[in-house]
C-alpha cells in the first residue's frame, strides 16, 4: 500500500486527477480520499522533493493497494492536472500520515467510479440471487402468488362460460 499526495490549484482538478489514477493509470483506490491542509502538502513535499515550486491552493491524500514502483511507472505514463506525489513505507512520514489518514476529513464530491461499484454489486450479487432463489421458491406453493390465482381463476371463468353456451342451447 502506498500514499498519493495530489496537490492542485482547485478540489475540480484533484477530483480529475483521481479519475485518470483511476481510469487511465488503473491503480486501486483503497479507501475515500482525505482533504489534507496545503500548507502540511508543501511540507511533505519538501521533505520528499527538497524544493517547492509554487505553494498549492488545495491537497488530499490517497491511499492506493499498488506498490510503489509500479504506482510511480503507472502515473508517469499519464498526464493528470494535479502534482501528485508518492509516499512509500520508507520515507519517514509515511507511518504518521498513515495514523492521522482516519482522522482527516473526506473529499466531497469524489465518488467511486461506475466499475468499482459494479465490481461491488457483482460480489455480493451471489449472495443476493440464493435470497431470491429462497424467495421465489416459497412463493411457488403459496397459494397467494398472484400467477397461481389467475390460473385459478382462469379454470372457473371457462367452466362458467361453457355452462352459460350449454344453458342456451
Amino acid at each position: 500500500m502506498v500514499l498519493l499526495l495530489i496537490r492542485g490549484d482547485n478540489y475540480e482538478k484533484i477530483k480529475n486527477a483521481l479519475a485518470d489514477i483511476h481510469r487511465h493509470a488503473k491503480l486501486t483506490i483503497d479507501e475515500k480520499p482525505k482533504v489534507m491542509v496545503p500548507e502540511a502538502a508543501d511540507e511533505l513535499l519538501k521533505y520528499v522533493l527538497g524544493s517547492i515550486k509554487k505553494p498549492c491552493v488545495t491537497a488530499c491524500l490517497v491511499k492506493i493497494k499498488e506498490n510503489a514502483p509500479r504506482a510511480i511507472d503507472k502515473i508517469r505514463k499519464i498526464h493528470p492536472p494535479a502534482h501528485i506525489i508518492v509516499i512509500s513505507e520508507k520515507h519517514e512520514p509515511y507511518q504518521y500520515l498513515l495514523d492521522d489518514f482516519p482522522k482527516m476529513p473526506p473529499l466531497k464530491g469524489y465518488y467511486k467510479s461506475k466499475s468499482e461499484v459494479d465490481e461491488y454489486m457483482d460480489n455480493n450479487k451471489s449472495k443476493k440471487e440464493k435470497t431470491n432463489k429462497n424467495k421465489n421458491n416459497k412463493s411457488k406453493f403459496n397459494g397467494n402468488n398472484r400467477n397461481n390465482r389467475n390460473n385459478r381463476n382462469s379454470k372457473y371463468k371457462n367452466k362458467n362460460e361453457n355452462n352459460k353456451r350449454n344453458v342456451k342451447n
